[in-house]
């Protein structure tokens, strides 16, 4: 599988199978049963969404950093140049929506 990602962005799979998994770890030793996980797909919504919230703020705060201002010589104007934190060209941030989405999906259909 290919992965295109800027910045930080490799960090979003990295997460949001880490969490899971340590969720899923944590649900069969809460209950006792090694296939608590199998038998109860809203495990997957629990794990995704706290995933969803750590990439949420993570992203925030990616984007809150400061950029390199750079001025152009001719015309005098100010940019503000800013390091992107993408996977698949969608910002870190953003993935938060998608993984609820999967997550409610695993848990209702």
């Amino acid at each position: 599988m290919l992965l295109v990602w800027r910045g930080w962005g490799i960090a979003i799979p990295v997460i949001v199978i880490l969490i899971q998994l340590a969720v899923e770890q944590l649900a069969d030793q809460i209950t006792g049963s090694p296939g608590f996980r199998q038998m109860h797909p809203w495990v997957w919504l629990i794990g995704l969404s706290l995933a969803a919230a750590i990439i949420w703020c993570v992203g925030r705060k990616l984007e809150s950093r400061p950029g390199r201002i750079v001025i152009d010589k001719e015309t005098q104007s100010e940019y503000e140049i800013k390091a992107k934190h993408d996977l698949f060209w969608i910002p870190f941030k953003w993935w938060a929506i998608p993984l609820i989405a999967l997550g409610l999906t695993f848990t209702f259909v």
